[in-house]
């Protein structure tokens, strides 16, 4: 059976929401107002980098699916200046972050797509990886976590967003890159869904996975792949999906 794409008018909303909030957080309307906003440094780096809310291309992975991706944050290099990533997907069509951005041959797309093979191979799924919902727990680009902290996590926001992606997608799975505390994505997800416990298991030496199930979705919290491979954890996955928790 032939993949039903998303409606165009969601992917639509999600970007004109964000770039209203985009807007905002660069712009203060009145010096009783500027307190809600990051200081002027803050608010021109937020401006320099934009936002970019997906790593899949919203247009084809944006529909109901076993298994969805949430990692913390588009990458934002010091000094570089973006374009919006909706502008960006204008001109390129299918542009997926991982594959075709230019860190496609790092360690993090490298350990993401292994493991990301390794559980679809789990899910006795035909998908390929380029079919996942792929997107970011806070979609303004910065180039670390204690850069989207500066920014201040309660005004970059992105939780209604991903209350949208969990009726729209419905996923069984959702696979958190991150699992420390906020502004991680497993944070995020644990935040969101409010599980009564999360497990927690060591597949490796300084290496910890987080999971937990509620509302019958399973959610997976690995470590930044750019430091553990995908094969330490694929084994505690396998476990994981068994148990359900």
């Amino acid at each position: 059976m032939p993949l039903k794409n998303p409606a165009p008018e969601v992917v639509q909303r999600i970007y004109d929401q964000l770039s209203e909030q985009y807007r905002s957080l660069i712009t203060a309307s009145s010096p009783d107002y500027a307190p809600a906003h990051p200081c002027s440094d803050e608010r021109a780096e937020i401006e320099r980098l934009n936002t970019a809310p997906f790593a899949s291309d919203p247009a084809t992975t944006l529909r109901p699916a076993r298994l969805m991706v949430v990692s913390m944050k588009p990458y934002g290099a010091p000094g570089r200046s973006y374009p919006a990533g909706e502008e960006e997907r204008a001109e390129k069509p299918g542009y997926h972050r991982w594959y075709d951005g230019n860190k496609a041959n790092g360690n993090f797309v490298r350990e993401a797509d292994r493991l990301l093979r390794g559980i679809l191979a789990l899910l006795k799924s035909d998908a390929d990886v380029r079919e996942v919902f792929s997107t970011y727990a806070y979609f303004f680009r910065a180039a670390d976590a204690k850069q989207l902290k500066r920014f201040g996590l309660e005004r970059i926001d992105c939780s209604a967003y991903h209350r949208l992606f969990l009726a729209e997608i419905a996923p069984e799975v959702i696979l958190c890159i991150g699992n420390g505390p906020a502004p991680s994505a497993f944070a995020l997800y644990r935040e969101l869904l409010r599980p009564a416990a999360v497990t927690e298991r060591s597949p490796a030496p300084r290496v910890k996975m987080r999971a937990f199930r509620e509302n019958g979705r399973l959610v997976i919290g690995v470590p930044h792949l750019s430091y553990v491979r995908a094969e330490q954890l694929l084994p505690s996955v396998r476990e994981i999906l068994g148990s359900g928790s």
